[in-house]
Order: structure tokens, then C-alpha cells, then sequence
């Protein structure tokens, strides 16, 4: 089966400072990859350079088996794929259903309508704030917001920055349970990076660990988890599993 993403060699970084190492992995349809490793190890300069925001030095992207590299983000973006940037990034002086609107810019309106219902039918604390300025919410619904954004432009493949950040640990559970909906009921494709690694390792179906800008191991989630070597090493304890 062809892989929804590939990426193959990539390298990138800013200026003359290079901070990705060669790096390959791929992400299938109705699969999560989590990409874990310590902070500065890559992670965000990887999702940036496969949104189009960093120009890769070598290496290349491959969106359905179609190169996308050195296209504009608006044309990744339009390939399919949707970046949910660490921190959100909403409009915050916007109302909700604003936010939601511009997830689906360019695109039919009568599509963004559709796609905003389904959108709400998934986050209901959404519409009961849609004539709400965005930046009055709590960080949760901030969070299910930008997430909500991404989804208008129905994606096939949707990467997730630290989207547990800041949150209470109620809340992060509720977004994680979303993801594995995501991928179990919708097929989605989702790259994970995420500070609490070991949550993230406990539902993804693959990982990947970046140190200084390389690929240092790759498994499944539950090897991963199971590798106590691999916990104390990266993750700095045991596993909770």
C-alpha cells in the first residue's frame, strides 16, 4: 500500500545551520506515527519543512507517491495534508465558527459548511461558542479548535505538534481519545509529536525517535514502550505500561 507521506533523506534547517540529519520515515492511510525525542531534537523543524515553511537542502517529500518538495504550503496543504502548529495559532480575536470558516479557505462553501457540521458533531463545546471570540476559551477548546480548523480541508494526513500542551490531564485525554477516532472511525493519518511521550507511544501504531536531528530507532508503540533500554535512555524512567 502506498504510503500516504514519505519522507526520504531530508535535509533542513536554518541557514547554514543544518538540524535535520538525513531523516526518513513514511505514515500510511489509518495510521498514527509518533515522533518522540528530546526537546531540540527536530521534531517541529520536521513538520515545518514537510508544510512547506523550511526549504529542504536534500532529501525530498512524497505526498501519495507525488513529490511535493519546494511547493508552498498552500499547496501542501491542498495536497492533503494539515499542519496543527505547537501552540495553536488561532485567530484569537475572530469568533469560532470565523476560525472554522477560514480552515476551508478556498474551498466550495456549501463543502465548508458540510465539513463544519461534521467538525462540530465531533467538538459539541464548538458550537455552543461559535459566536464566541476564540481566545476567550479555555486552552482545551483553543486546542480542539485548531484541530477542528485543520479537519474543514478534510485531510488525509494531519500532524499534530504538541497538542497536549498546557492542558489539564483531563482534557489531554479527551484530545488523545479524538486522535485514535481520527484514525479508527475517519482513516486518517496522523504524525504525532507530542511531549508525553509515553502517551503518545501507548496509541500510536509506529514511532519514530529523533536525537540531533536523526533517526535513532523506529518500532511500534508497544515495542517501543516494552524496550526499557529505549525508556531510560530517551524517555527518562519506566514505563507506566
Amino acid at each position: 500500500m502506498t504510503a500516504l507521506m514519505e519522507v526520504d533523506g531530508l535535509r533542513a534547517g536554518y541557514g547554514s545551520v543544518e538540524v535535520l540529519h538525513g531523516v526518513s520515515l513514511s505514515v500510511r492511510e489509518g495510521e498514527i506515527l509518533a515522533l518522540v525525542g528530546a526537546n531540540g531534537a527536530g521534531k517541529s523543524t520536521l513538520l515545518n519543512t514537510i508544510s512547506g515553511f523550511i526549504r529542504p537542502s536534500d532529501g525530498d517529500i512524497l505526498c501519495r507517491g507525488h513529490s511535493i518538495l519546494g511547493r508552498a504550503p498552500a499547496v501542501i496543504a491542498r495536497a492533503g495534508i494539515r499542519h496543527v502548529p505547537e501552540g495553536r495559532r488561532i485567530f484569537a480575536e475572530l469568533a469560532v465558527e470565523e476560525n472554522l470558516m477560514l480552515g476551508g479557505y478556498g474551498l466550495d462553501r456549501e463543502r465548508v459548511l458540510e465539513r463544519m457540521k461534521w467538525v462540530y458533531e465531533l467538538f459539541p463545546r464548538l458550537i455552543e461558542r461559535r459566536s464566541q471570540a476564540a481566545g476567550t476559551m479555555s486552552g482545551g477548546e483553543q486546542q480542539m479548535l485548531a484541530i477542528g480548523r485543520a479537519l474543514i480541508a478534510d485531510p488525509k494526513l494531519l500532524m499534530l505538534d504538541e497538542p497536549s500542551m498546557g492542558l489539564a490531564p483531563i482534557v489531554v485525554a479527551e484530545i488523545f481519545k479524538l486522535i485514535v477516532k481520527l484514525r479508527d472511525a475517519h482513516g486518517l493519518g496522523i504524525l504525532l509529536v507530542e511531549q508525553n511521550a509515553h502517551a503518545a507511544l501507548r496509541i500510536a501504531d509506529q514511532a519514530c525517535v529523533l536525537s540531533l536531528g536523526c533517526v535513532v530507532k523506529q518500532g511500534t508503540g508497544a515495542a517501543l514502550l516494552s524496550d526499557q533500554t529505549f525508556i531510560e535512555a530517551f524517555l527518562g524512567g519506566r514505563s507506566s505500561v
